[in-house]
């Protein structure tokens, strides 16, 4: 029976079942499999942060406009000296970490970028031109092949605005 006396005992074996016991089986498979790729006596080579990023990807993304534009490829409607191009530019280059995960969930459907940043994300971003005539339009993306559909806004402050709205949508309304 639970009580005030037993309460501690039992958060110790709910917390030994949920992170031990309960998934032994699960983990000892894991680590069945990933020990066929990697070694897991080699796993000492890297660092906490080092493994993390090798399995997770990179969970605090960061670029520079530069990269952006070394990474991004405009097509359909928009060339490198495209306004809309160079607005998407500016804006993405000035989003804050948590804007710049959301916008990246956005894209390509998954919660982070492989290591390396843009530099290793295949496909490459494709920015092409939503053609509208409308402002309320919110930019679209097809996640597969990581394309971003982004009309012709008249300003960053619309693209930027338009962009993050689009980025919390759930579903597949905006694919």
């Amino acid at each position: 029976d639970l009580s005030v006396s037993t309460a501690e005992q039992y958060v110790q074996l709910v917390q030994d079942f949920c992170l031990n016991t309960g998934i032994r089986r699960q983990m000892d498979a894991f680590k069945s499999g990933f020990s066929r790729v990697f070694p897991l006596d080699n796993l000492y080579l890297f660092s906490a942060d080092e493994l993390q990023l090798l399995l997770c990807g990179d969970q605090a993304p960061s670029w520079s406009r530069e990269d952006l534009l070394r990474h991004t490829e405009p097509k359909n409607g928009y060339t490198r000296d495209s306004p809309g191009y160079q607005m998407f530019l500016d804006v993405a280059a000035a989003m804050g970490p948590d804007e710049r995960k959301s916008f990246i969930h956005f894209v390509t459907g998954t919660s982070s970028l492989p290591p390396g940043g843009l530099a290793n994300l295949h496909p490459k971003l494709t920015v092409v031109r939503k053609h509208y005539e409308n402002e309320h339009v919110l930019p679209s993306v097809n996640t597969c092949v990581h394309y971003l559909k982004i009309p012709e806004y008249h300003s960053q402050e619309i693209l930027r605005e338009r962009l993050l709205v689009a980025c919390k949508e759930k579903g597949f309304h905006l694919n």
